[in-house]
Order: C-alpha cells, then sequence, then structure tokens
C-alpha cells in the first residue's frame, strides 16, 4: 500500500492509532478495508475535494448577501455520495482527518471570497467533535477570516435526541454565537420545524427549502407559511432565503410575501471554485456586497398610484429639506411599528395615527370588504372637526360597489377626489353634514387580495395635493401588507391545529391545549367531560362504498359534531373513525344528554345504497374531570376504556367510566 502522509487533526482531537490497531471495520459491498483507505485517502490529496460556491442575492437587485460553500460529490465507485463517503471515513477511521481537509479547502475558498460572509454546512460528522467550536475558531482565525463572516448552517434532523430547540443542537448554537460566528438554518420546509424553536436559536439567516418553494405560485398553504416565516424573521432581525427558485412566477410571489433573498436555478447555478473543473468566480463590487450587519429591510410592493399629472404650483420638488428627512423617518417607525402588531385592529388604528402625522385630515374611515355579504365593514372612524363623523361611519355599512369608495376599490388603485360632490359616483354617509369635500380613496390591498379601503377627507375643495395621496397611499400599503400577513399567520395557525377532511381540530390541538382546558376547569371549579367517540362497523362502510365515500361520511360526521356542541366546547378528530369532546361545564346528565344528540344526528346522515351497514351509529365512552382523572391522559384512558365497554355491550350505545 502507497504511504501517504495525513494532516494533523485539528479540532480539538489528539492523533488516534492506526484503524487496524483499534478495531476492524465492518464489511461494504464487497469492498475491503484497504479499498476503502485508499478510496478516502485519494480525496486527501491537495486539490481532490469539489468545492462549489452559490450566492445568496437581493431579489430586487441581484446585490449579494453571502455565498453558500457546498462540497460536491466526487465521482467515485466506492462511495457514490456524500453520506456514503462519511460512512465510509468511519469505518477506516479517516472522519477527522477528512472533516480537517474539508474545513480547510471551504476556508480557502472563504478567503477568496472575502469579505463576502460564507455558509458551511455544520455536518453531522463534524458537529460531533469534541471541542469543536474552539477548534474551527483557531481555524478560522489562522485562515486570516474574521469569524462574523462565516455563518454555519445547522439542519433540524427531526430527532427527539437532538432538536433545534433542545439538547446539544441548541447549545452548539449559543456556543457559535458566543464566539463570534453566525448560524444559519436550513432545510426549513423539509422537516416540520416548530417557530418557537427558531425562535430559541436566534439564527443570523433563515434558508427555506425548495420543497417550500416549488409551487408556490399555485399553492395557498405554502404562501401561508412563507407569510408567517417573513413575520417571524422580520421579529428575530433574521435574513430569510428562500432556496430552489426556478420560476419568475415563483419569484414574483415570494417578493409579494416579503422574501427579500433568494437562491436556485433562477438566479444562478452553483458555480465550482476549488477541485476538479474549477474556475474563478466573479467577485461582486463594493455597492452589490451586502453586509449581514446591516437591518433587514421591509419590501414594499409598490402597485401603480394613479395621481394626477401635475401637483398644484405651490408645491416644491427642489432640494430634499427638513420636512422631507422628516417623512421619510416616520414611515421607517410606521414600517417597524406595523410589524410589531399581530392584531388587525391594532395595525389598522396604527395606519391611522401614522396618518395624522404625515398626511392630516378633517376625517379618516376605513372599511374591511365582506365578500361573503358583498359589503363594506366599517373598522375604524375618526374625525377631531365632525363630532358626527365617527359615529356615523361606524353606522354605516353599505354594498362592495357603492358610492366614491366602491368606485375606487374597483379600479383597484388609490384616488384623489379634489370636489367629491361633483364625482358622479358620490353618495351621502347618513347622519353627516354635506358641504364641500375633498377626498383621498385608497384601497387595501396586497398581493392579489383587496381587503378594504382607507378614506380621508377634507372639508373644502382642492385640499388634497398629489404628493399627499403618495404619502397616505405608502402607509396604506404598509398597513395593508401587514393586515394580510397577520391574517395569513392565523389562517396556517388554523391550519396546523385543524383536521383538513372534517374541519374539526386534531390531536397537535388536544395535545398543546388540553392540559390548558384542565387547568381553567380546576381554577373555576367546574366540571369537564370528556366524550371517546368511535363509529362502529365503518371499515364495512368503506369496504361496500369505497373510500371516497367514506370520507363523505367522516365530513358529514364533524359537521354533527360540531352542530352537537357549543362554540366554548372542542370536537377533535383522534384518528380514522375516533373522536373526542371536551365539554367545558359539563356534568354527567349533561354529557348523556349531548351523547344522545349525537348518536341521533349520526342516525341521520344518508348512506349510499350498497352500503353494509344501515346507518351510521356510534359507540361513546364518558370520562369526568375530576373524578376520573386530573391529567389529560387519565381521562382519555377512562374514556376509552369506556368506549370499548359500549361495544362489548353490542355498540351504539354509551357507557361511563369507572
Amino acid at each position: 500500500m502507497r504511504e501517504t502522509t495525513l494532516p494533523a487533526t485539528s479540532i480539538g482531537e489528539k492523533p488516534v492509532p492506526s484503524p487496524r490497531a483499534r478495531r476492524k471495520p465492518r464489511p461494504r459491498a464487497k469492498q475491503g478495508p484497504e479499498t476503502l483507505e485508499l478510496a478516502i485517502r485519494d480525496l486527501l490529496r491537495p486539490g481532490a475535494l469539489r468545492i462549489t460556491a452559490e450566492p445568496l442575492s437581493r431579489l430586487r437587485d441581484d446585490s449579494i448577501l453571502a455565498y453558500e460553500v457546498r462540497w460536491r460529490v466526487p465521482r467515485i465507485d466506492i462511495a457514490p455520495s456524500v453520506p456514503e463517503i462519511w460512512e465510509a471515513a468511519r469505518e477506516v477511521d479517516l472522519v477527522n482527518t477528512l472533516d480537517d481537509t474539508l474545513l480547510r479547502a471551504e476556508l480557502e475558498v472563504a478567503r477568496q471570497l472575502s469579505p463576502g460572509a460564507v455558509l458551511f454546512e455544520m455536518h453531522p460528522w463534524r458537529r460531533r467533535r469534541r471541542g469543536l467550536v474552539a477548534g474551527l475558531l483557531r481555524e478560522v482565525r489562522a485562515t486570516g477570516l474574521d469569524p462574523s463572516q462565516i455563518v454555519w448552517q445547522l439542519v433540524d434532523q427531526a430527532d427527539e435526541q437532538d432538536r433545534l430547540d433542545t439538547g446539544p443542537m441548541f447549545g452548539l448554537a449559543a456556543q457559535l454565537h458566543e464566539r463570534g460566528f453566525r448560524v444559519g438554518l436550513s432545510q426549513l420546509g423539509a422537516v416540520r420545524t416548530q417557530l418557537a424553536a427558531i425562535g430559541k436559536i436566534e439564527p443570523d439567516i433563515i434558508q427555506m427549502d425548495p420543497v417550500l418553494i416549488d409551487g408556490i405560485d399555485v399553492d395557498r398553504g405554502q404562501r401561508a407559511v412563507v407569510s408567517a416565516m417573513v413575520g417571524l424573521a422580520a421579529h428575530m432581525d433574521s435574513r430569510l432565503v428562500a432556496s430552489g427558485i426556478s420560476s419568475l412566477a415563483e419569484q414574483n410571489v415570494l417578493i409579494d410575501l416579503g422574501v427579500e433573498f433568494g437562491q436556485g436555478p433562477l438566479l444562478g447555478e452553483p458555480r465550482t471554485v476549488a477541485g476538479e473543473g474549477a474556475e474563478e468566480i466573479e467577485l461582486p463590487t463594493p455597492l452589490q456586497l451586502l453586509s449581514l450587519d446591516d437591518r433587514p429591510s421591509l419590501q414594499l410592493v409598490t402597485d401603480t398610484v394613479q395621481t394626477v399629472p401635475e401637483a398644484s404650483p405651490e408645491v416644491s420638488y427642489g432640494a430634499v429639506d427638513s420636512y422631507h428627512l422628516g417623512m421619510a423617518e416616520m414611515l421607517s417607525q410606521a414600517a417597524r411599528g406595523f410589524q410589531s402588531e399581530n392584531d388587525p385592529n391594532a395595525i389598522l388604528e396604527l395606519a391611522a395615527d401614522y396618518l395624522e402625522r404625515v398626511v392630516p385630515s378633517d376625517g379618516l374611515s376605513i372599511y374591511a370588504a365582506d365578500w361573503d355579504s358583498g359589503r363594506f365593514r366599517p373598522i375604524l372612524a375618526r374625525s377631531v372637526k365632525d363630532p358626527t363623523y365617527a359615529g356615523a361611519g361606524m353606522d354605516h355599512s353599505f354594498s362592495l360597489g357603492t358610492g366614491l369608495t366602491g368606485w375606487a376599490f374597483d379600479l383597484g388603485s388609490p384616488q384623489r377626489v379634489n370636489d367629491a360632490d361633483a364625482h358622479p359616483a358620490a353618495g351621502h354617509v347618513p347622519g353627516t353634514t354635506t358641504e364641500d369635500e375633498s377626498m383621498l380613496l385608497i384601497p387595501l390591498v396586497s398581493g392579489d387580495y383587496r381587503l378594504g379601503m382607507l378614506n380621508m377627507v377634507r372639508f373644502r375643495k382642492d385640499g388634497f395635493l398629489a404628493y399627499d395621496l403618495t404619502i397616505a397611499g405608502l402607509v396604506a400599503h404598509m398597513a395593508a401588507a401587514a393586515w394580510r400577513s397577520v391574517q395569513l399567520y392565523a389562517e396556517q395557525v388554523q391550519y396546523a391545529i385543524t383536521d383538513s377532511l372534517t374541519g374539526l381540530l386534531n390531536t397537535r390541538w388536544l395535545r398543546d391545549a388540553s392540559g390548558r382546558e384542565l387547568a381553567m376547569a380546576e381554577r373555576s371549579e367546574t366540571p369537564l367531560a370528556i366524550l371517546m367517540i368511535d363509529l362502529d362497523n365503518f371499515k364495512h362502510v368503506n369496504d361496500s362504498c369505497g373510500h371516497a365515500a367514506g370520507d363523505a361520511i367522516l365530513r358529514s360526521v364533524g359537521r354533527t359534531m360540531q352542530k352537537c356542541v357549543r362554540a366554548e366546547d372542542a370536537a377533535v378528530r383522534y384518528g380514522g373513525e375516533e373522536f373526542v369532546l371536551i365539554l367545558r361545564g359539563c356534568d354527567l346528565p349533561a354529557a348523556r344528554r349531548i351523547s344522545k344528540e349525537i348518536r341521533r344526528g349520526l342516525s341521520e346522515i344518508p348512506l349510499p345504497p350498497q352500503s353494509t351497514v344501515p346507518r351510521v351509529t356510534a359507540s361513546i365512552g364518558v370520562a369526568l374531570f375530576p373524578k376520573h382523572g386530573r391529567t389529560i391522559g387519565q381521562l382519555l384512558g377512562i374514556a376509552d376504556a369506556a368506549m370499548y365497554s359500549a361495544k362489548r355491550r353490542g355498540r351504539d350505545r354509551v357507557a361511563v367510566g369507572r
């Protein structure tokens, strides 16, 4: 065997004995230990590792936020994938040596890309090493790099022993931050990572997996998740990056949602910068290179704002004065304020507050578009000058196509009307005085969603300038984007706790909220009932009618459950054809009464003619808090045993726990 001098280990370990002196390697696909060792040692030759760099670009102007540096798979027969290479290295005790060689190759690439930030993968083999962070810091400084230029990308492994928010991963992120490194999270979307876990890590960069981006232009659920991520990243001052952007449609949707950075085939393929096929990468100019220390900027998606061609003669567009500098600061404050709110009413109140400062008016009103009823619903109305304005505005609900408000809403762009009474679409709000009015009418639009209208009035003709419309339009657009973001987040939360087939709550809600329900019952000293419901012989329904018909019946069962419980109760699809009801303030007689209503409702659900089951029935078990237990596990166990007792006694009946 040809003898090769190996680089010394550098990340905190002492040199280890030869693999043959320690243990016999495991056989691998008919390859002997000598063949494995030769293949791994071949990768340790200078320049043998192929490294690529791919920029993370700002979507609106292609400025570079950072480079993602990756080790690409060499074409060797012994191990055709990176995980297999690491496994082969483990079998011959060369993991640390290979990792040291890879780290030095990555850092050399980072040195070439300096002063740009560089993302390295913290692969599982690397992060298991003793003395890891101190060793990384030593190697980075030896290369002449600043730790703040290096972003270590962590991946949630979906392993209960190694999660992001607990254990080694969380501790590693804290240590990296303490030593001045940056921390990133990648592949979010491929793994169902909880937002709370991301918040604990406090990443500098959050990289969404391509699985979340692919088809986002047609998938409403994906858009909701991304919108929630945009809000979370903004609150943590993290940079959110969309990976795998492959079409203009995807890029445009991401920009609409507020995503600022991305990478993928549409933005450019990775470039080989070290190893076989290496080429020089063109570095950005200083103006194109962004700093990770800059605060993430709020992206405003500006629709076309319709204004009159010229402003009034008294407006000067010359040198920037202190008023305009103050205006920019106010708009910046408004943007930050909207990001910090998670209640739609608070967002709209905040919008009205800022509009009073930047575009004073005699009256302001905001209407939500209620698409179900086809009407504008008043949300807010203010006026210092006219005491009747606010009360009349809040009492005034009207059809979406009515008046100047409906006219501007249909146009979909901000309008300035300097003689409202003379406009052909003008109407009159009951309870207000009629006088000369000028109006700004601004649709609250976010992407494809028309949310409502913001109206401003001055009680005189020619009261508003074109500049007023522009500034008010900016504030309104920021408010609409924040409003829609809150809606999307609420929809995503609802989606996460709702069973998609029946519309009932799911087991995630039961796991997270059941303890709170029991605590409330204990504090208020009120009873609480748990009903475990299992449909009888439902397998026969699926077998005789088909699963499509079975799903339709389950949807009807869900509607029946919702009809039989109050708004404060909870109906949960527990799994398959099992359901759980949590009934607040419910004693045993009440639980029996509700069980009877459910059985009657189920029996009225129509079945297909080919069904071998004559009607839908259920066996129901009842457990009471605190009589049968003080934890949800105890209560579900008692209710489940009672439900099986009902089945043994002939089905289609109710049994109470003992």
